[in-house]
């Protein structure tokens, strides 16, 4: 059987993937589910910023959006997100997990963990 490789799909995904604050977003939403006001807040975005950003994310397939009554919440559902975020953050080929992400822990001034400068 030929294995097939999805070059363009994996290459849009990393487009997608491809700002600073959607990884901060993404990374935040792999730890839990949230609003659009939480998302902003826990940032420290303007909401509108981070508004144009999940709309990246939902329109690329990156997120799914629920609604209870008025409020939204955002959950990633891609499953390709997880590892990406592990090859990207992590500091050794043997690490073994994704860190336990936390929303305060992703401030929009903060850099990502192994990230170089």
């Amino acid at each position: 059987m030929k294995h097939t490789r999805d070059f363009q799909g994996a290459a849009s995904l990393l487009k997608i993937l491809g700002h600073p604050l959607r990884l901060k977003i993404v990374c935040g939403l792999l730890g839990e589910p949230a609003n659009l006001t939480r998302i902003a807040r826990d940032l420290q975005i303007p909401v509108s910023t981070a508004a144009q950003h999940l709309s990246v994310l939902r329109r690329g397939g990156v997120l799914e959006e629920s609604k209870s009554g008025v409020e939204v919440t955002f959950r990633v559902t891609d499953d390709r997100v997880p590892a990406i975020l592990q090859v990207l953050c992590s500091t050794s080929p043997a690490a073994g997990s994704l860190p336990s992400w936390s929303w305060r822990r992703l401030k929009a001034d903060t850099p990502m963990t192994g990230a170089k400068s």
